[in-house]
């Protein structure tokens, strides 16, 4: 304890010395770095410039002054614009950089100011010189004149002088003789004019020229005038020197290099002294803490065995945490695969409880539409109904698909179809919507485009219609526009891969619209899931869903969906896929239906088919039966797989509706032992489910049905399906409704509605605060008909469930 305070104690001198060194040295340090600070050579640059410019404004004077230019305004305007131009570059001087200590300063300003006085003189000189070539000009021109008006009139100067004689002979020559010293300014004509005017003055004496010695008169006073102004010209021009003014400018830059020379020499010393400094500082630093390393090290070897003791004991405990660690995570890793399975199992028994109301839902409405006694105001109930199905439908496929998308169970189930048929179908079944919104829609087929391929039908046909539905939805004026072409030398360029079929090549689809466009801040979170545009949040429709959808479907089918957009102009959405062109024919119903799309009333003459529906709920089969009867097939029912197989043996029929879960027998045991037996091989088996999950087909078509329809499902492409297996001839409806009459429609606002009376807008009101569609619909019939675009305006509205905006249409407004 003694010895411990006895070396601290020794040690406190050296620690103060180590504390005043280390201050001395950090201040010492500073000065260097502020000495050592680099110049501005910006600002040192700039004012060698200047003296540069200044020099060189000087010189342009000097060359004015000896390019003696025609008139003497051409030279006052020249003299006058150098001399400003001199002032301006001397005052530029006036700013010194910083880096020039004040005496230093001092002196150059001196020098500036005496180059200044310099100046100064030589501008009154210049000026003189001005005013004296402005004077000589003038009488120069006086005497042309007086030479001129001489040479028209010979008596100019009096009736007395006649020509040729003495005083005449005298004033032609001096004439002659001062415009041509005017000219050159000769000094050798001087005395010969002089003499002329002595002759003159003679002459004038006498008698005779007393009447003429005024007008002669003012001829000498100007031709003394213009001698008088060239002799001051060339005295001025003696004294005028601007050389010196330049080789004075030369001088203070000169001056001005040294000095900037000297800094940086003097920057450069500080630096090495900085430098040297910092090494010394850097050589005492490293000794000290080589010195201490020694003891250091000593120490630390003597705390590292206990560490490494200490570290043994952990690392044992730290083993047992980590078995029990992995023992959990297998657990965990188990429980998670355990709900994942039953989520799956939750999806799957969601989508049959959620499909199966729907289905009837759909179904009947569909049965309803074909009862010719309904009033337009029941169909137009029907089609809300209809509409609203369709749209619950479409939420519970976006959600079910997304789930298949995070769980990683979505996979491409390819098929072989008709795309121009897919299109067609598509195009007609938005063709109303687009209708209603006075919205033109097109779609640019390229003549390459192959009639069947190969790739999956379902998912392409939802990319297509979440594009162009949302371009629809967004789209309040112009055009939607859908372009599909092919590319037959595409295929496999942009990875370098020799595909194994020669018939794979790329096929380019594009849907543009003309509505508000994407703020570029949204780009980036457009694709991502429930994310909406500001648009979309507005329009308050949709789950934001559709284009997360379309843009892993596209990835998975090899392609990739991309956006293109101009907000207030529009959005092109594009992507590219891989596709496989199959030659396969198309069937005889097919044909059919790309002819003829419209509804199917029954069958032709000649023709009985007996169809088995096979459905565990009864609203199901009753539905099937309905459907079928009323087209003209021959129908009965079965609860289960067992009654089917029963009625199968009993009936034979040609066709079987299988629904897939049922009691008892499912439809999958149920298919399997019917195409066991005798015969059954050649019954066509079409399974209907309520299942979503599209992976499912693989199984029932392994199960041997012949085909897969999900509920719920359209009438047509119910009829068309058994069409296509039994080659069915149908009637269809020769329907007279013509075309929908393209109207303008523009944005309704409440001024809209004042071309209809104010009681009739309350009453509007009224109906939509209650939500009662009904008698919306009666009132909107009390719309004259040139008015017909306003009714339908406020029609779409109501469709859509958008009685909010009815109220806000229909309040009160100011005239």
């Amino acid at each position: 304890m003694n010895s411990n305070s006895q070396e601290k104690q020794n040690n406190s001198p050296l620690i103060f010395g180590y504390i005043i060194a280390g201050g001395l040295g950090s201040l010492l340090m500073l000065f260097l770095i502020q000495k050592s600070l680099p110049l501005n050579y910006r600002q040192a640059r700039q004012y060698q410039q200047n003296i540069q410019a200044a020099n060189q404004t000087i010189f342009e004077l000097e060359r004015n002054l000896s390019s003696k230019p025609p008139s003497s305004s051409e030279l006052d305007r020249s003299l006058s614009t150098a001399i400003d131009a001199v002032d301006e570059a001397v005052n530029n001087l006036q700013e010194i950089p910083d880096f020039i200590a004040s005496t230093k300063q001092r002196i150059l300003r001196d020098a500036l100011e005496t180059q200044e006085v310099l100046l100064a003189s030589q501008f009154e000189l210049i000026i003189q010189l001005q005013n004296a070539q402005n004077t000589k000009e003038q009488a120069c021109e006086r005497i042309l004149r007086l030479e001129q008006e001489l040479a028209t009139n010979p008596q100019a100067f009096g009736r007395n002088i006649i020509a040729g004689d003495e005083l005449f002979v005298s004033i032609d020559n001096i004439l002659n003789a001062s415009l041509q010293y005017c000219r050159s300014s000769d000094p050798i004509l001087a005395p010969a004019i002089q003499q002329d005017l002595k002759q003159i003055e003679f002459l004038l004496d006498r008698e005779q020229y007393a009447e003429n010695r005024i007008v002669i008169t003012q001829l000498t006073d100007y031709i003394e005038s213009a001698i008088a102004r060239n002799k001051e010209i060339k005295s001025i021009e003696q004294q005028l020197d601007l050389t010196v003014a330049i080789d004075k400018l030369q001088e203070i830059e000169l001056n001005y290099l040294n000095l900037y020379y000297k800094q940086l020499k003097k920057i450069n010393a500080y630096r090495v002294a900085g430098y040297f400094l910092l090494l010394l500082v850097v050589v005492l630093v490293a000794y000290k803490i080589n010195s201490n390393l020694a003891t250091t090290n000593r120490n630390i070897v003597k705390i590292l065995e206990g560490f490494t003791k200490e570290l043994e004991t952990k690392v044992e405990e730290r083993t047992a945490q980590l078995e029990d660690s992995i023992q959990n995570t297998e657990a965990a890793l188990a429980q998670a695969q355990y709900a994942n399975k039953a989520k799956s199992r939750f999806l799957a028994n969601m989508s049959h409880e959620l499909r199966t109301p729907l289905n009837a839902i759909l179904g009947f409405t569909q049965l309803m539409t074909r009862d010719a006694s309904l009033a337009q105001e029941q169909k137009e109930n029907l089609k809300i109904i209809n509409r609203s199905g369709e749209h619950l439908l479409q939420l519970i496929n976006d959600i079910l698909e997304m789930s298949k998308i995070e769980m990683g169970q979505i996979t491409l189930n390819e098929s072989q179809f008709n795309l121009h048929l897919m299109l067609k179908t598509i195009e007609e079944m938005l063709r109303l919507k687009a209708q209603a919104k006075n919205i033109a829609l097109y779609f640019q087929i390229a003549s390459n485009v192959p009639q069947t391929i190969y790739t999956d039908e379902g998912k392409l046909r939802q990319i297509i219609i979440n594009l162009l539905g949302n371009a629809l939805k967004f789209t309040k004026k112009g055009s939607v526009t859908l372009s599909v072409k092919a590319d037959y030398n595409a295929s496999s360029a942009k990875d370098n891969i020799d595909f194994l079929f020669s018939d794979t090549y790329t096929l380019s689809f594009a849907v543009e619209d003309t509505g508000a466009g994407i703020e570029p801040e949204e780009m980036a979170r457009l694709f991502t899931p429930f994310e909406q545009t500001k648009i979309g949040r507005i329009s308050n429709e949709g789950t934001g869903l559709g284009l997360s959808i379309c843009h892993k479907f596209v990835d998975l089918m090899g392609g990739e969906l991309k956006v293109e957009s101009t907000p207030g102009r529009g959005s092109v959405f594009f992507f590219d896929i891989l596709i496989r062109v199959q030659d396969k024919p198309i069937t005889a119903a097919t044909e059919r239906a790309i002819a003829d799309e419209r509804k199917i009333v029954g069958l032709t003459s000649k023709q009985e088919y007996r169809i088995l529906a096979v459905d565990d709920v009864p609203a199901s089969r009753l539905l099937l039966s309905k459907l079928l009867t009323g087209v003209g097939f021959a129908v009965r029912e079965a609860g289960d797989g067992q009654q089917a197989i029963a009625l199968w043996r009993e009936w034979q029929p040609d066709l079987i509706l299988m629904d897939m879960r049922m009691p008892v027998i499912d439809g999958y045991e149920a298919t399997k032992i019917i195409k066991s037996e005798p015969g059954g091989a050649e019954t066509i088996i079409i399974a209907l489910t309520a299942s979503a999950f599209e992976e499912e087909r693989v199984v029932i078509l392994s199960a041997g049905c012949d085909d897969f329809m999900r509920k719920p499902f359209k009438e047509n492409e119910l009829l068309e399906k058994i069409g296509q297996y039994l080659d069915v001839e149908y009637l269809y409806e020769h329907s007279t409704i013509p075309a929908i009459e393209q109207l303008p429609f523009q944005e309704l606002t409440p001024k809209n509605l004042t071309v209809m009376p104010e009681q009739w807008r309350s009453q509007l009101y009224d109906a939509a605060a209650k939500v009662d569609n009904q008698e919306i619909y009666q009132l909107l019939s009390e719309i004259p008909d040139e008015y017909e675009s306003l009714a339908k305006g406020l029609a779409d509205l109501a469709e859509q469930f958008r009685c909010d905006k009815i109220i806000d249409l229909a309040k009160p407004v100011e005239r």
